[in-house]
């Protein structure tokens, strides 16, 4: 069998070939016409940054994560640090804004953090927006104002370019909002703790796998913290715990740097038969099937 190598992993600045230094550190925004600041990658691959994709009229498919997008038209695609994916599509023009997950850091507000967990959430949002003519003017306006301030020299562009980047944000969450019915993007007390379930989330499900294990972090029982998962996305606490389980799963056996047994160690399953059972139960397929499904013919 012909073993594919590993997915790389690519760095804001991977594939830049201009000589021009970055004006700003962790970010980056370009046009597709400009000649040495976009590589198109039509291959799967993976980002240590989240990407902002504003596409104008383009057909195509994104596969994300293993699930496929067709689109055709104005779109907007949100990539998260460690998603594999790769976008084929017509020739287009657009912009790329590109930034390291430090912009959601604690040194930011905490609307900001919000934004970055409910926009870039790739257990939860759905990762291509349409857009409407209006939408799209929109968006490519405050790009076109946030590439201006990036080509800028002055002292204080930092600052001005994040709030123009939030600006942005904001203006895709409420297009988002306009779009689709999903309480989860609401502002309020629920939607903050759903946000902390999901950070604890994102830093334990290599170990921590029942809802237990999250709900006595977050001082509620599991049957509060059920509901309140529930209510917001449709699902249950425990629901969210095994997809993103699964999801880590997937990806590294794509990556195809271990093996099944070491997959399931990596994810907290010391028992291989256990994590074989699990997988083939919730995607249909044993985990070596999953692989072989991704391998060159």
């Amino acid at each position: 069998m012909n073993m594919r190598p590993a997915i790389p992993q690519h760095r804001i600045n991977d594939g830049v070939t201009t000589t021009v230094s970055a004006p700003v550190k962790h970010v980056l925004i370009a046009a597709f016409d400009d000649t040495g600041k976009i590589m198109p990658r039509q291959y799967p691959h993976r980002h240590t940054y989240y990407e902002i994709l504003l596409l104008h009229n383009s057909k195509g498919t994104h596969n994300i994560d293993f699930n496929t997008y067709p689109f055709d038209g104005a779109v907007v695609f949100l990539l998260s640090p460690e998603q594999v994916h790769q976008l084929d599509r017509e020739a287009t023009t657009g912009y790329s804004l590109k930034f390291d997950p430090s912009f959601f850091s604690s040194g930011n507000d905490p609307d900001s953090q919000l934004l970055g967990h409910f926009l870039f959430d790739n257990m939860q949002s759905y990762p291509v927006i349409p857009l409407e003519p209006a939408d799209l003017a929109r968006l490519e306006n405050l790009m076109s104002i946030a590439r201006e301030e990036y080509d800028q020299t002055d002292e204080d562009i930092t600052p001005i370019l994040f709030s123009y980047i939030r600006v942005l944000l904001m203006e895709i969450m409420r297009i988002r909002r306009r779009q689709l019915s999903e309480p989860h993007l609401l502002p309020g007390q629920p939607q903050t703790q759903l946000l902390q379930f999901k950070q604890l989330l994102h830093q334990h499900f290599h170990e921590l796998h029942e809802v237990q294990d999250y709900a006595s972090r977050l001082y509620v029982t599991p049957r509060q913290l059920n509901a309140l998962t529930q209510k917001l996305t449709g699902k249950t606490a425990g629901t969210f715990i095994k997809e993103r389980i699964l999801l880590e799963a997937k990806r590294l056996l794509f990556l195809n740097e271990l093996t099944v047994k070491e997959v399931g160690y990596q994810i907290g399953f010391d028992d291989p038969a256990y994590f074989t059972r699990f997988f083939k139960k919730n995607t249909g397929k044993s985990p070596q099937q999953f692989r072989e499904t991704f391998q060159p013919a």
